[in-house]
């Protein structure tokens, strides 16, 4: 008997390898298994269905394309507006008028410690603003005293000299006094001079230290 069942058994195993195929998987499976993994499953949202679906609606019959977003254009660099341009000193500020205009001025700022102010008067100053202003600082109080003027001329250029003595205290205490020629130069009205040529300007101010009395 236990023969008969073993030789059986095996029949049934040489057969399904004749076959070629294995016993079908699904065939096996409960079918309420099927249906309680498939409501288990989670279905995709509305917007997980959107964010996956591409957009359909230039396919759909009878609506237009959906054309594409424009661009955006970066906007323009604004245009470099030049300098003002100064006009030509009239023939007041070409005269002797102008220039003591111009010492006046550098003698006012001296003397409310615009000492910034006082170094724009120069046309081409030995110092740098910091350093021409650092140097004035040592006086507390100053006062200036412009005397008269001469004229003269040059290759190209008019110059016109001023003594000046400048008097007050330092910020010690001590009474100062400063004494020398302020110079002034402009260009002669000469073809291709510029408006800041053609005007007064400090050429040099060689102030000394004299005694007070």
């Amino acid at each position: 008997m236990i023969k008969t069942i073993l030789f059986a058994g095996a029949g049934a195993l040489a057969l399904a390898a004749c076959s070629g195929s294995a016993p079908d998987a699904t065939a096996t499976q409960d079918p309420a298994a099927m249906t309680s993994a498939s409501e288990a499953a989670p279905s995709p949202s509305t917007g997980e269905a959107a964010a996956t679906t591409p957009a359909v609606a230039a396919a759909v019959p009878g609506q237009p394309p959906v054309a594409p977003p424009p661009i955006p254009v970066p906007p323009l660099a604004p245009a470099t507006v030049p300098p003002p341009t100064r006009p030509l000193p009239t023939q007041e500020e070409k005269s002797e008028k102008g220039a003591r205009a111009v010492l006046q001025t550098w003698a006012r700022a001296l003397e409310t410690h615009q000492f910034g102010l006082a170094w724009e008067q120069f046309g081409s100053p030995l110092a740098s603003r910091a350093a021409y202003a650092q140097w004035w600082q040592r006086y507390r109080t100053i006062r200036v005293s412009l005397g008269t003027g001469v004229g003269d001329a040059g290759m190209g250029s008019i110059y016109y000299t001023v003594p000046a003595t400048l008097t007050g205290t330092t910020t010690a205490g001590k009474p100062f006094r400063l004494r020398g020629d302020v110079m002034l130069r402009r260009v002669n009205d000469v073809d291709g001079a510029t408006p800041e040529q053609l005007r007064w300007h400090i050429g040099s101010a060689d102030l000394k230290d004299v005694p007070t009395r």
